[in-house]
């Protein structure tokens, strides 16, 4: 009889339910047309604010590991706005490239170029104009952001969720329900990605070091290939100019039949080779003007003012301090060292994620089944779900086979450190080497050469105008004296062309001293 009363009252609350549920389905129906609807994999809202200034007590480790994240990111962002390493990379302190910076966006910065130029201004403007180095920080910057993101999976899966799922069983009644759950990820993951992104950060800076130094580089070697040029239009003008005088005076020889027309005619076509070679250096120059520009983010076409004249300076280390700083400053090697230290953090967290995050949560199962006959239906029960010991995790082997690989190819980016530190000692030994050959060149063209040049010229340019020689001979010793004093010039270029590719390769402006070329140069 008791059995029968709870059989009648469970079929009124059912039709009182469903009476209701008639009334208001027009406006459920309403709502579920205005509200999106869930997928099979529902993600409640979080209670959390995500307000970095809420209160401590209430963060747990994995919210704690998120504020770091962010103070991390504050730090670099803190960091790099007082980065004075791409000033030290164009030879600049930190008040200097701050005014630099200033006169990137001085409206009246063309007229100033117009004007004259000097390397240390093309330098300075090069980070804030150069399109290059402006990719490069702004690479920098984009990488700032993954900070966030890190922390992005781990706050949805922190949250409730939800799965929908039916046993389907193909006897009887459905009895698996909603089932509950919440994980809970590790603090430790979480840092580890943050350490990845502070490595990511600093290979983007890196990247961005490299950036200012090769267009510093590249302005460097433009700036000087340009005071070479003008020096040999002004060399060679001045040899016309020579030269026009020595035609001159065999003309009037030639009136007063001293000298024959050979002479002139051999003259002129000396002249006429100095002019083409002037045309030559004039396009050559052009040219490094437009690639000025193009580094400064102008117009090749912009005006440029004479370039101002280079110090006469010098190496003041030895090649031993070389090696070491090249080693230690260049910047593909840091980054090399720089990706193999993140390999080895991926590797860790690798082998922490192969694990799943604990979770909890209840599942409700309702037997509707009966086993045999007379006997009574289960009650429903919330049986309780949690996976907390990682050692009843199932391993898979190809988890540890990835991890492997990764480790094998850390291995290989060793050797290629090994391969990478080998070529930077050979480049400085052949850069140096390149140094001390033009160094030896400038002092013998100075020292010896070019004063034999001259005074030769000089004692055959009185001998002609006495009538001893003829003027093939005064001819030929001007062409001398004119090639010696190119010579000279190139030698200078070279030597600061390799000066600055010293610079490149360690990753720095080396320290300088005067340069002296009036003694023997076998350091």
């Amino acid at each position: 009889m008791k059995r029968l009363y709870g059989i009648l009252l469970n079929l009124c609350l059912v039709f009182l339910m469903s009476g209701c549920a008639s009334r208001s389905r027009q406006w459920v129906l309403a709502d579920a047309l205005e509200q999106p609807q869930p997928d099979a994999y529902f993600v409640a809202k979080s209670a959390a604010t995500g307000n970095p200034s809420a209160d401590a007590a209430d963060k747990d480790l994995l919210d704690d590991a998120q504020q770091q994240l962010m103070q991390s990111k504050a730090r670099w962002e803190a960091a790099l706005t007082n980065d004075v390493r791409p000033a030290t990379l164009a030879g600049l302190g930190p008040e200097e490239s701050a005014a630099y910076r200033k006169l990137a966006v001085d409206p009246n910065l063309d007229a100033q170029l117009a004007a004259a130029i000097d390397l240390a201004t093309l330098a300075g403007l090069a980070p804030g104009l150069n399109p290059t180095i402006k990719a490069a920080a702004a690479q920098v910057r984009a990488t700032l952001e993954q900070y966030p993101q890190a922390a992005q999976l781990d706050n949805i899966l922190q949250q409730y969720n939800a799965f929908t799922k039916q046993l389907e069983t193909r006897v009887g009644p459905t009895g698996h329900k909603q089932m509950a759950a919440m994980s809970f990820p590790f603090p430790d993951a979480l840092a580890l990605k943050g350490k990845l992104i502070d490595e990511a950060v600093e290979l983007a800076r890196r990247q961005h070091e490299i950036a200012v130094r090769d267009v510093v580089t590249e302005l460097s070697e433009a700036y000087c290939r340009l005071l070479f040029a003008d020096a040999s239009i002004a060399v060679n003008k001045e040899n016309q100019a020579l030269l026009e005088q020595g035609i001159n005076v065999a003309l009037q020889e030639i009136r007063s039949g001293d000298s024959s027309s050979n002479v002139v005619i051999m003259a002129q076509v000396e002249l006429a080779t100095l002019g083409d070679a002037v045309i030559t250096l004039e396009a050559e120059r052009e040219t490094l003007i437009a690639r000025l520009n193009s580094l400064l983010g102008r117009l090749p076409s912009a005006v440029l003012g004479p370039p101002a004249a280079l110090a006469d300076s010098d190496l003041d280390i030895d090649l031993e301090t070389l090696y070491d700083f090249a080693i230690d400053g260049r910047q593909e090697l840091q980054e090399q060292r720089l990706r193999i230290a993140r390999m080895r953090t991926t590797v860790t967290l690798a082998r922490r994620m192969a694990y799943p995050d604990p979770t909890m949560g209840p599942g409700y199962f309702e037997n509707r089944m009966r086993l045999s006959s007379g006997t009574d239906e289960d009650a429903p029960a919330f049986t309780p779900q949690r996976d907390l010991d990682h050692r009843e995790t199932p391993w898979f082997g190809q988890r540890d086979a990835y991890i492997r690989e990764v480790e094998v190819r850390i291995e290989g980016m060793q050797s290629s450190l090994a391969a990478m530190e080998d070529q930077t000692r050979f480049a400085v030994k052949q850069a140096h080497s390149g140094l001390e050959t033009a160094r030896r060149r400038i002092a013998l063209y100075r020292t010896s050469l070019l004063p034999q040049a001259r005074q030769s010229l000089d004692n055959l340019d009185s001998a002609y105008r006495s009538g001893k020689t003829d003027f093939l001979n005064f001819l030929d010793a001007q062409r001398t004296l004119l090639q010696f004093r190119l010579e000279e010039q190139r030698a200078f270029l070279e030597f600061r062309l390799h000066l600055t590719r010293l610079d490149q390769l360690a990753g720095r402006a080396l320290p300088r001293k005067s340069l002296t070329i009036d003694q023997e140069t076998d350091q």
